[in-house]
């Protein structure tokens, strides 16, 4: 009886891993390749500002 339970204890304690594979360490992530910003376009002043639309 003692040695069945302690069977049982040891089985249950090397498949309570539940992955059946082999091991392994997982591989690096590639490092992120950030492409640099776009420079912003150059802003040109309005020659004029717009005239104001009826009376106020």
């Amino acid at each position: 009886m003692r040695t069945t339970l302690i069977l049982m204890i040891l089985t249950l304690l090397f498949a309570g891993c539940g992955y059946k594979g082999p091991l392994y360490l997982p591989k690096d992530k590639p490092a992120a390749v950030k492409k640099p910003a776009p420079a912003p376009a150059a802003v040109t002043p309005a020659a004029e500002p717009p005239a104001p639309s009826g009376p106020q």
